[in-house]
């Protein structure tokens, strides 16, 4: 657990998560290339949270992996100091020891010289370092001159000290980066005198700054101060300013997932669906930033022991969400028990107009009034315009829901990229997506198009049309569901599959899509057109994994009913859509194209599932290939499976940082599809004659391997 209470800023390309090295890279670069700097200033501008001190040590590391000897870095850290003169005063020290060994021996002593002048004018500093508006060191003049030449007659004027720094550092071939971060930690005023500094004294040959702040917090405090400056006011300091890049939003919505499996453990598969529905609403709407994210997740480290297995994850990732970022919201709930859990009647008939929310929404601005009424609705069901029968309450009380007064109290005890999708795409791609070449382009071009990860942005894409799905017109349904039907299989990449729960793989985010996209938007009767025209063109793995879906639909769990709200297609639809399949299959395994499929264990088992012969067509055709030696290695790889395990360790032990990979042979004492004895000795020739490629060897002796060692395990 205490690895997620980290929020201290990376320094290795290695740990960037979130696409900011190739801008840290491109920083870098600019900055090497800037020859005979004048205090030339560059500025990164994000917000808060955004990672700008992560930019800011990968600039440092890519500068340091350069090894330019021309180049002296220094880190000005401004806000360990409080009050104009200490920021000012640390900030002449800095300049001090960086350029000291630049000066000659003569003017060794001009920058402390150059402080004594502006510091001990004492209230004089104000207008003293105000020198962006103002035109250089002769503002300085002006400001301090009159007190300087009273008190220090004997020496050097404060210009002819600043122009002797000058005309030393021009004829230097090393140049200076000053890098000053968490500007905006600073209070107005102390911000405002670090942009002075950098504008006056800072204003040096072979001197350049790269500042660090969000640019809105700068702007604010130049309008308090300078209200007639305005936007002018920076940009007479700096010379050209870079907004962070935001972090795609796939990536923060995996670093939540990841850590939901990590500390919550896993949603069972039976939730997952609502799980998701949760996700998308009521989570990801907030995680804007890597420090929303990590948020999030500390506090979730913290919360999430004192109430495990004992309240719906889902639920409890919602509410923990809203308790840091709705707290208005996650107190009203709390006040509220009676009202949100159903015990307080309420008259649907005379709320829908929305009265219903008020209690709950009251002080909340007005804007956010939608969002939030989803979200109480996908939690508390008493609040939907719905009724619900006494089932339900069994199911809900079974996954142990924060909707049911029982559970409720439980949930408060311990309430304590180059990966980037652009909007301008995601909005052409849901305009168009009634246009099927359009669509089928685009996402084989998100299969060829690979992030620093080896993913490809297959995984962004998919997410982000599932986040808006619901604004592809009803009337564009039907052309882009058959256009994504047919490329499923084509933009499937085993590289775009996450271990564990996070966010499984390319088919399982294409059901979350489809379902996102006809979800309260289309009658099961007008659903099950829809797909079934699709299913005419869908490429064969994805077929036989949308009809498995559909005709699982109507096999519920033991002690469950059919749940038609949820149901891909009409009941009577199930056979034709398993005709389709079955024909689909047939033709593959007449083209060989079947043996070529990356599921072929998979496709075989649904193809006895589907038929009505009890499996006889299948094993003919089985007993067939198996003549063949390369179909025996490709069967044997097929039944080869892995899983991945953390390990927790024991009492007072240390669990594992990394998930295990486990091999196994996904073949049991009831497998009935050939005759295993003979398989076996088959595929020990095979290893022994060693006449197949080498790695279908070894891929052969490890599920051998596997196989010997799930039997020593059931004792065969």
């Amino acid at each position: 657990m205490s690895r997620y209470f980290n929020d201290s800023p990376i320094e290795k390309a290695i740990d960037d998560r979130y696409g900011i090295t190739p801008f840290a890279k491109a920083i870098a670069t600019s900055l090497l290339s800037i020859d005979k700097p004048v205090g030339t200033t560059i500025a990164i501008n994000g917000p808060w949270g955004s990672g700008k001190s992560s930019a800011v040590n990968l600039i440092r590391t890519e500068l340091d992996a350069r090894k330019d000897e021309t180049l002296n870095i220094v880190d000005f850290k401004c806000w360990w100091y409080r009050g104009e003169e200490a920021i000012a005063l640390a900030f002449l020290q800095e300049l001090n020891t960086a350029l000291k060994p630049a000066l000659s021996h003569k003017i060794k002593d001009a920058i402390p010289e150059l402080g004594r002048y502006i510091l001990q004018a004492g209230p004089v500093i104000g207008t003293a370092v105000s020198l962006a508006t103002t035109g250089g060191v002769g503002a300085l003049v002006s400001g301090g001159a009159a007190f300087a030449k009273r008190f220090f007659p004997e020496k050097d004027s404060l210009e002819k000290i600043f122009k002797k720094i000058s005309i030393v550092l021009e004829n230097q071939t090393g140049r200076f980066l000053i890098i000053i971060d968490d500007i905006d930690r600073l209070s107005p005023d102390e911000a405002l005198a670090i942009f002075r500094l950098v504008k006056s004294v800072g204003r040096l040959p072979n001197v350049m700054y790269l500042l660090v702040f969000d640019r809105q917090l700068a702007d604010a405090a130049v309008q308090l101060r300078y209200p007639s400056e305005g936007p002018h006011f920076l940009e007479k300091i700096i010379q050209a300013s870079f907004e962070l890049p935001a972090p795609s939003q796939t990536d923060l919505n995996s670093a939540v997932l990841s850590a939901v499996q990590d500390v919550c453990g896993s949603p069972s598969e039976q939730h997952m669906v609502r799980f998701m529905n949760l996700f998308y609403d009521a989570v990801v709407p907030f995680m804007n930033t890597p420090r929303h994210v990590t948020r999030l997740i500390n506090a979730m480290s913290v919360t999430w022991p004192a109430v495990a297995n004992e309240i719906s994850r889902a639920d409890y990732v919602v509410l923990e969400t809203l308790r840091l970022y709705e707290p208005l919201l996650f107190a009203a709930i709390r006040r509220n028990r009676e009202i949100v859990t159903g015990q307080t009647t309420i008259d649907q008939a005379n709320h829908r107009d929305g009265s219903k929310f008020l209690p709950l929404l009251n002080g909340i601005p007005e804007g956010k009034n939608g969002m939030l009424r989803v979200i109480l609705q996908r939690l508390f069901p008493a609040l939907e315009d719905t009724s619900y029968g006494a089932g339900f309450a069994e199911i809900w009380d079974g996954e142990r829901r924060v909707c049911l007064s029982k559970h409720f109290d439980t949930y408060f005890r311990m309430s304590l990229s180059d990966e980037t999708i652009s909007t301008a795409d995601l909005n052409e791609l849901i305009a168009r997506s009634n246009d099927q070449t359009f669509v089928r382009e685009r996402l084989h071009r998100a299969r060829n198009q690979l992030r620093k990860s080896g993913k490809s942005m297959v995984p962004v894409v998919l997410d982000e049309l599932t986040s808006h799905g619901k604004e592809i017109d009803r009337e564009k349904v039907q052309d882009f569901l058959c256009a994504l039907f047919s490329v499923v299989d084509d933009i499937t990449r085993g590289e775009d599959d996450e271990r564990g729960f996070a966010m499984a793989n390319t088919k399982l985010r294409v059901h979350w899509l489809i379902r996102r996209v006809t979800a309260d938007r289309f009658s099961l009767e007008e659903k099950t057109t829809l797909y079934l025209n699709a299913t005419e063109v869908a490429s064969i793995g994805w077929l036989i994994d949308f009809v498995s879906s559909a005709v699982d639909d109507y096999l519920p769990r033991e002690g469950r009913s059919v749940d038609l709200s949820t149901c891909l297609v009409t009941e009577d639809a199930i056979p034709t859509l398993k005709d389709r399949a079955i024909e689909a299959l047939r033709q593959a395994a007449k083209s060989g194209a079947l043996l070529r499929e990356g599921d072929l264990m998979y496709n075989i088992y649904r193809w006895r599932d589907f038929s009505d012969d009890g499996g006889v067509e299948v094993k003919a055709w089985l007993n067939e290939i198996m003549q063949d030696d390369a179909a025996l290695v490709i069967i044997a790889k097929s039944l080869t499976g892995e899983s991945w395990s953390t390990g927790l360790g024991g009492f007072g032990g240390l669990g594992d940082r990394v998930s295990r990979r486990n091999v196994r042979a996904q073949i049991g004492h009831d497998f009935d599809l050939f005759d295993t004895s003979i398989f076996k000795m088959k595929l020990e020739r095979i290893v022994q004659e060693s006449k197949q490629p080498e790695a279908d060897i070894e891929a052969v002796q490890i599920f051998l391997n596997a196989w010997a060692s799930r039997r020593e395990d059931r004792g065969d």
